[in-house]
């Protein structure tokens, strides 16, 4: 078997789906295995019968962590990799990745992606969509910011696991996913930190173009829960001795925070009574931005 494909999923409906049916058109003519990780309580995912080479298993544990590194236990190929469930793969694209993976076992390369064209184009209708864009949460080189170049190939100072192809000692050199992370973020963050002190560099490669389909999760409370969690994440990786993610807060700040995390709402009525046109982005866009360091603060300083 040529590589086993990991994707964890957790009540992602119809965009798991959409992601399942790009990997297996992605991986014809691949000798190829499927492992979904189901990591919900409240829902299970239905896989077509005639996808034969996928397994749907149910996470033992909780947390992207522990689904990683459970369907690594449970696969057979000596190249693995991982996918997050709301990706869509175009063709040829896994057998390009393993192509590269197979050249240097101490090299990851990551692809480019951006959000696909349908959800751009329906960012724009409104103000929140607006911000995503305005603040490039909707492509890598918006997250990498400074750090994006222009060559084809660029190493990377971190990664992620949205799409990591991996040769299977390589893994268990590493040591896997840490499962003290319950959800998804600072956990890519640890592995990365482990893999570089192995001599495994990162690269960002733009040969290929992945889409990455957010659409369920594009409205503003939906964004601000999930960077709640983020907060909660780099709190635990600070704790396990990660001190490049320690945010310090001023007393000025933590005094300020408090008192808008009690009076949130106040800030979200505002929200809705600014006019949905271009001219007033700007006052949307700064109590937005606002609103994202109350609840990355809410998150970091949680009792957990």
């Amino acid at each position: 078997m040529q590589v086993s494909i990991v994707i964890p999923t957790k009540d992602r409906g119809k965009i798991f789906d959409d992601g399942l049916q790009s990997v297996v058109k992605a991986i014809k003519g691949l000798d190829a295995e499927v492992i979904v990780i189901n990591d919900s309580r409240l829902s299970t995912p239905t896989i077509p019968t005639e996808f034969t080479n996928v397994r749907l298993i149910q996470n033992p544990k909780s947390g992207v962590a522990s689904a990683r590194n459970f369907g690594a236990s449970v696969s057979q190929a000596e190249y693995l990799l991982f996918m997050d469930d709301d990706f869509l793969i175009p063709p040829q694209t896994i057998s390009l990745a393993l192509e590269i993976a197979k050249l240097d076992s101490k090299k990851i390369h990551l692809f480019n992606w951006v959000y696909p064209p349908e959800i751009e184009l329906k960012l724009s209708e409104f103000q929140f969509g607006r911000y995503l864009v305005a603040f490039g949460f909707t492509s890598v080189q918006g997250w990498l910011g400074d750090e994006w170049r222009t060559e084809e190939v660029f190493e990377l100072n971190d990664g992620a696991s949205y799409f990591l192809p991996i040769k299977r000692s390589i893994f268990k050199e590493i040591g896997g996913y840490n499962e003290n992370f319950l959800h998804a973020g600072a956990e890519d963050f640890d592995f990365v930190q482990r893999a570089k002190e192995k001599g495994i560099k990162y690269y960002l490669d733009k040969r290929c173009l992945l889409y990455h389909n957010e659409s369920d999760r594009i409205s503003l409370t939906n964004w601000l829960n999930r960077k709640l969690r983020t907060g909660e994440t780099l709190q635990m990786a600070v704790g396990l001795g990660h001190e490049r993610l320690k945010i310090k807060y001023s007393l000025y700040r933590k005094f300020l925070f408090k008192r808008i995390s009690n009076s949130k709402f106040i800030l979200f009525g505002i929200l809705k009574l600014i006019p949905n046109v271009p001219q007033f982005d700007r006052v949307y866009f700064k109590i937005t931005n606002l609103l994202l360091s109350v609840y990355l603060f809410d998150g970091y300083t949680k009792k957990i």
